[in-house]
This record gives structure tokens, C-alpha cells and sequence, in this order.
């Protein structure tokens, strides 16, 4: 008798976990969150809020919590801002030296990381410092079009960086320009 309900038990219990296998399989996979403006396009992190009065030239992504330390009081962003250049010749690389020479300014023990022109257009700055109490790592895009400047900038506490940065390269990638 209890061999019998045993089987049954085991049963019961394979049937169920096929239920769930063959509904999970069923369903079309989610579409990953798309932020679309005016001048750009970018694919979203799953689970990241766009912050409320998200604008054309100022917008800001945030991540969910993080489980990374016990208390983490910072919170990894994607911010994005849309600027005039004074002058519809003002290249690229005019705005990385300048973006260069300021940052100093605003982060404390400012260092660079990388920089890189990625395309006549794009340059990628990755620098580190201290601001707001947190030491941060910063990778940044800048790209022109239209006498605009279009910066895109991942910050991170530099401690989580080298987990961050693979897992969020890809959506930063996905940029595009209208």
C-alpha cells in the first residue's frame, strides 16, 4: 500500500512539473523596454525606471536595488542629456577635451580610465573619482549631431564596476541617434 502511494505521490508530482515546464515554454518571450525620444532610441535594462519627467534633455534611468552589499545606499543610472554646441562646427573631439578639462571640477580625485573615438561622431570617456561620498565610475558617451551634444553616462560605484559593466554594455550599445 505504501509503494502504491508513493508511485502515485511521484506521480502527481512529475505531472505537475511538466504542467509548469510546458506552460513556462508557451508563452513568447517579453520585449525588452524600450526609451524612444525625439533625437534618440536606446533598449532599457529589464527591471530599470525611467524617473518621472523623463525629457528630451534630461532623462534618467535607474536601476532596481542591487543585492551586490548588505547596505547599498547607491543606486547604478543611465542619464541622459541633450545640449546646444556653440557652433554647428564644433566637433566631437572639441567636446571630450572640453567635457575633459571640467569634470575635474565636479569629481573628486578625477581619473581616466579609458577614452576612445568610437566613430567621427562618438567618443567613449571612462573615468573615476569620488562624488556625492561614493566612489564612482562613470562610462560616458558623447555624440554629435545638429550642433547638439548628446551625452550618455552609466555611473556605478567603482567596487561594482567590473560586475556592471559587461552586463550593461550591450543596452548602452544600442543607442542610436534619430
Amino acid at each position: 500500500m505504501r509503494k502504491l502511494q508513493f508511485l502515485f505521490l511521484t506521480f502527481l508530482i512529475s505531472v505537475q512539473l511538466l504542467a509548469q515546464k510546458t506552460d513556462s515554454t508557451s508563452k513568447k518571450p517579453e520585449k525588452e523596454p524600450v526609451l524612444e525620444k525625439k533625437g534618440y532610441v536606446i533598449t532599457i535594462p529589464k527591471g530599470w525606471k525611467i524617473q518621472e519627467n523623463c525629457k528630451e534633455e534630461l532623462c534618467n534611468l535607474v536601476a532596481p536595488f542591487d543585492t551586490l552589499s548588505i547596505l547599498d545606499t547607491f543606486l547604478e543610472s543611465i542619464n541622459f542629456t541633450v545640449n546646444q554646441l556653440p557652433s554647428a562646427s564644433y566637433t566631437v573631439d572639441e567636446y571630450a577635451r572640453f567635457s575633459i578639462k571640467y569634470l575635474p571640477s565636479v569629481v573628486k580625485n578625477f581619473s581616466i580610465v579609458d577614452r576612445k573615438k568610437i566613430k567621427s561622431n562618438a567618443f567613449r570617456l571612462t573615468y573615476k573619482g569620488e562624488k556625492d561620498k561614493f566612489k564612482q565610475t562613470w562610462r560616458q558617451y558623447y555624440f554629435v549631431k545638429n550642433s547638439k551634444v548628446y551625452i550618455m553616462t552609466f555611473a556605478c560605484e567603482t567596487e561594482k564596476y567590473t560586475y556592471y559593466q559587461p552586463m550593461i554594455e550591450p543596452y548602452l550599445n544600442s543607442f542610436r541617434l534619430k
